[in-house]
């Protein structure tokens, strides 16, 4: 499944201070620390400052931070490892019996925390709920090539799909399971104040503080077996000083979403601050408008609309991609916060294109690409981006401003807030299409495979197929829409992939898209924990445990 990065379930965006002044502050934080000590707690307490905040109770509504901490309570048919592989959840086994057809075995011997059994109906009930669910926030976008769910035993279930579709295990494990006796009548509300909050996960829900903490107590009748925290704790926390300062003293002892500008104060205090990281599904790429034959905001040197658009020309979309000094923006701008991309997903990812590495800066191969398109001289771009969204979003525009300046196109930056970026850029052009000519915007594989991005950002848009999604740039090559097609069709994975890499060596011959780089998640968190990065950016208490002691030196 992809999850481009204005869909509404994405986290809100965190607000970075200035490297040097949020390094100052911690710094400070740090030594008091140290002095102070952290704040006792029960060794089997687990506290965690998170960033975002929950918007809905309901596990159906999809919300990326409900997905990650209702997931301690509910669970779902298949996981997801920490590099987003899918693993048996609920489902032990998953088969196809033909094109459009799977098969899924369930997990005897579970049981909801209310001591219900958990069966084939509740699956059922589960994902026809999540299909019926109404407002914009549901699970309908992963679920639509479902045609039918059929119970065929009391731990068997089959889905029948519109058409072939090779990730509908992904998808239908996107949805939690919840007991049948919910019945249809079940409200947000319920799930709220706990009476519907019933799932088979290791933690059962305690309290929902409404912008303040979720407070979950340990499952003893987990299937999973027993887990090494009695009460976790997720502190909402939006601002980054404030989760570190919290961390520094002791309040929470894990923290997510933590950035390198403030990693050298956590250095400073002597390895009882520690960090992990994992380079995370969320890509960052510029979209470069092919559709029009005049682009608004590229013009020649005095100011006027050029009467040709070169954003058309393959030459000039790969001297684009030269220009830009993509190791550069990684330890410069985003410090280390950052990976080089040339594609849509990192290295570990299925669809991953071993042949297509990041584009290395190259100068004057790019100044002689412009040159052979008919502007030697090049020529004038105000290149749009967010400037709250992502992570050094702005910073990284203007890297990238005057890198591509350097190759001989004058580049302008304009950063909007991204309630009113992400409009314009779908639907405020002319005829209530894209107004942007250059512009940035994120894209995620949140399932670890590049199809779904494939299928929304480099496929020509066809929205009736549900196809180019979220191709604002009008990029169309019909040899990688048959590749992208035959990915869609092909259930065996070796082949599938293949496609979805043909597709990607192609994209990237073509620089249909420019990708920049893939953020990394990164975690802080107290000596004597021992933390799992996952590429999700998900913080799940079973991934954070007691530290082991080191081997004794022989």
């Amino acid at each position: 499944m992809y999850r481009e990065a204005n869909h509404p379930t994405m986290p809100s965006p965190a607000i970075h201070l200035a490297p040097r002044l949020a390094a100052a502050i911690l710094a400070a934080l740090a030594a008091a620390a140290l002095l102070a000590g952290p704040k006792a707690a029960r060794a089997s307490d687990l506290r965690i400052g998170y960033k975002a905040e929950i918007s809905a109770a309901d596990p159906h509504v999809l919300d990326a931070a409900g997905r990650n901490l209702w997931g301690h309570i509910y669970e779902t048919l298949v996981g997801l490892d920490h590099a987003l592989r899918p693993v048996p959840l609920l489902a032990t086994a998953w088969r196809q019996l033909d094109d459009r057809t799977w098969e899924f075995q369930l997990r005897a011997g579970v049981r909801f925390s209310n001591g219900e059994p958990f069966t084939a109906e509740d699956a059922r009930y589960s994902i026809e709920r999540a299909m019926k669910l109404p407002g914009a926030r549901t699970f309908r976008t992963y679920l639509k090539s479902v045609a039918a769910v059929e119970v065929t035993g009391p731990l068997t279930l089959r889905v029948r799909t519109r058409s072939p579709n090779p990730v509908l295990p992904q998808n239908v494990g996107m949805v939690a399971m919840l007991p049948r006796s919910l019945g249809a009548g079940v409200r947000e509300a319920d799930f709220a104040h706990g009476s519907a909050a019933i799932g088979t996960g290791p933690y059962r829900l305690v309290a929902w503080e409404h912008g303040q903490q979720l407070t979950l107590s340990r499952n003893p009748g987990y299937w999973g077996g027993a887990q090494p925290w009695q009460r976790v704790v997720f502190q909402f926390i939006p601002k980054e000083p404030a989760r570190a300062s919290a961390l520094l003293s002791g309040l929470v002892d894990v923290i997510d979403a933590s950035s390198a500008s403030i990693a050298e104060a956590f250095a400073r205090t002597n390895g009882r601050i520690r960090i992990v990281s994992a380079t995370s599904y969320m890509l960052n790429y510029l979209q470069l408008d092919q559709a029009r034959a005049v682009s608004p905001y590229v013009q020649d040197h005095a100011g006027q609309p050029l009467a040709a658009n070169p954003l058309r020309d393959v030459r000039v979309r790969q001297a684009i991609s030269l220009a830009i000094d993509r190791d550069l923006i990684a330890a410069r701008v985003t410090k280390g916060d950052s990976v080089p991309a040339g594609q849509m997903v990192p290295q570990g990812f299925f669809g991953f294109a071993p042949a297509v590495p990041a584009p290395r800066a190259d100068v004057e191969r790019a100044r002689w690409l412009l040159a052979q398109a008919g502007y030697p001289q090049g020529f004038r771009l105000t290149l749009h981006c967010p400037n709250d969204r992502y992570l050094n979003d702005a910073k990284t525009c203007e890297a990238v401003g005057q890198m591509l300046t350097r190759a001989g196109i004058r580049t302008e930056v304009r950063t909007l807030p991204y309630s009113v970026y992400i409009t314009r850029a779908t639907s405020g052009g002319a005829g209530g299409k894209p107004e942007f000519s250059a512009f940035l915007l994120g894209i995620g594989a949140v399932s670890g495979d590049s199809l779904e991005p494939l299928v929304a950002v480099a496929h020509a848009q066809d929205k009736a197929a549900g196809l180019g999604a979220n191709n604002r740039s009008g990029y169309a090559n019909a040899a990688v829409d048959e590749l992208i097609g035959q990915a869609m069709r092909t259930m065996e994975p070796a082949p599938r992939e293949l496609a979805q890499q043909g597709a990607a060596e192609r994209l990237a011959a073509d620089a249909g898209i420019i990708p920049l780089h893939h953020l990394r998640a990164a975690w802080a968190y107290r000596d004597g924990l021992a933390v799992q990065p996952r590429s999700d950016g998900f913080t799940y208490a079973g991934n954070i445990r007691p530290a082991l002691p080191a081997a004794p030196q022989r």
